[in-house]
């Protein structure tokens, strides 16, 4: 029997129950990973000036073992190395969002669960053959540490580089997906200063960390190495709907009349007792 790489694995299973020919598996609301991933992209919403969204849904993303078996390969390596040299971290492996374009309805329900073959779907081409560093700058020119395949820990600052593409005309809606990714980390090297002519990182360390401070306002960690990074979950997202937000009660309806108000007259008063007599059929008391 093959080995199994992990439970990402297309062939674990705990992923027999997907739908055939499916690459994203849907998890229910109870799901002890779908509370981990719904709590990290809630705490790490750091945008004050963006209204907070939910999460709608979270889907488990399955890998081919050939896949997974180059990524665990990387991992161990990136342990051995770090345990050589005292870096007490190992392979330092960390979830991390990223942002791209969708152009299809992937994610928007339970139902829409298959890639698309567009080669204008990023979410799809990345979900079907992970992130391709050869990619880098196809979508933005600026490369603020170079040609590397860029993540964050703020979901936030990801949801900036989602782009609805050509789904938004084929599929309208308020909902937003973004990829959550299994990263190694490795020993990155902290940067406050743009560096666009790097295309790897400095001798000793496995990645860039830029911080918060002098040229960004918000983290993001790139590596630089194909097999560092594979996608793990989409997460669904979107605004709060009316249905989910509590009613507010208004003041005023709950308070005295104004001072500034007139009082009823003893003529406008008569003719409400006449309007409700009439409308009743019932004689009321004065």
């Amino acid at each position: 029997m093959p080995m199994i790489v992990d439970d990402f694995s297309l062939k674990h299973p705990d992923n027999r129950h997907r739908k055939r020919s499916s690459r994203i598996l849907p998890l229910d609301s109870s799901d002890p990973m779908y509370i981990q991933v719904e709590r990290l992209f809630s705490k790490n919403w750091r945008h004050g000036q963006k209204p907070k969204p939910i999460v709608r849904a979270v889907f488990k993303i399955l890998s081919p073992d050939e896949s997974l078996e180059l990524y665990a390969i990387y991992k161990s390596q990136i342990q051995a190395c770090n345990l050589l040299s005292r870096f007490k971290k190992g392979a330092n492996e960390q979830l991390c969002f990223h942002g791209t374009q969708r152009s299809c309805a992937l994610g928007d329900d339970n139902s829409q669960v298959f890639l698309c073959n567009s080669a204008e779907c990023p979410i799809c081409c990345i979900i079907r053959g992970s992130f391709d560093v050869s990619k880098c700058g196809s979508a933005h020119s600026f490369k603020r540490f170079g040609a590397g395949i860029y993540t964050t820990s703020c979901s936030s600052k990801a949801d900036d580089y989602y782009s609805p593409g050509r789904s938004r005309q084929q599929h309208p809606g308020d909902l937003r997906v973004l990829l959550l990714n299994r990263v190694v980390v490795g020993k990155p090297h902290n940067r406050r200063h743009n560096a666009p002519h790097m295309n790897q990182p400095p001798s000793g360390h496995h990645s860039v960390v830029g911080l918060p401070g002098v040229d960004l306002n918000y983290e993001e960690t790139v590596v630089y190495c194909n097999d560092a990074i594979r996608p793990a979950y989409l997460v669904v997202y979107g605004p709060q709907s009316l249905a989910d937000q509590p009613v507010k009660v208004q003041k005023d309806s709950l308070s005295p009349p104004s001072l500034n108000q007139k009082p009823m007259t003893r003529s406008s008063s008569n003719k409400a007792h006449a309007l409700l007599s009439a409308l009743f059929k019932t004689p009321l008391a004065p």
